[in-house]
């Protein structure tokens, strides 16, 4: 086995499962708060308070930080994930690289499913399907 093999072996064996099921959840969790939270619409909206304004317009433009942080928060909760006698801030850049991570997960699912012509979303972002064709019998 080459140094690329025993690496991949390494970073998808069973002890990896906090990694990668964290970058998991970011991956939704930040497509859900791209499409429907900090939407493009609320953050260039004119709002009546300036306060409002700037935290729609910051939460937008800092998407791509908010897995990192997260995942740098849940490290300080979670310590030693894979049981490897880490530092509490281990943990921390461990979850921060998931969230890092999460950042590709949904952009490569989409380009992969999108090269095959099908749509991702979330729930409650697809359209309704078109209504059934008649289906007609070919002559014997």
């Amino acid at each position: 086995m080459n140094a690329f093999d025993t690496f991949i072996d390494s970073m998808f064996s069973t002890e990896r499962w906090p990694f990668w099921t964290v970058a998991f959840i970011f991956a939704i969790i930040g497509q859900f708060t791209s499409k429907s939270l900090f939407t493009r619409e609320r953050a260039y909206t004119k709002w009546p308070k300036a306060s409002h304004r700037h935290f729609w317009w910051w939460g937008r433009e800092t998407l791509s930080l908010h897995p990192i942080i997260m995942g740098f928060a849940l490290g300080l909760v979670w310590r030693d994930p894979e049981n490897a006698h880490w530092s509490r801030m281990g943990s921390a850049m461990y979850f921060a690289a998931s969230g890092a991570v999460s950042l590709f997960f949904w952009s490569i699912a989409k380009a992969i499913a999108k090269k095959k012509g099908i749509t991702l979303t979330l729930p409650g972002d697809s359209s309704n399907p078109p209504p059934p064709t008649e289906r007609k019998e070919k002559p014997e």
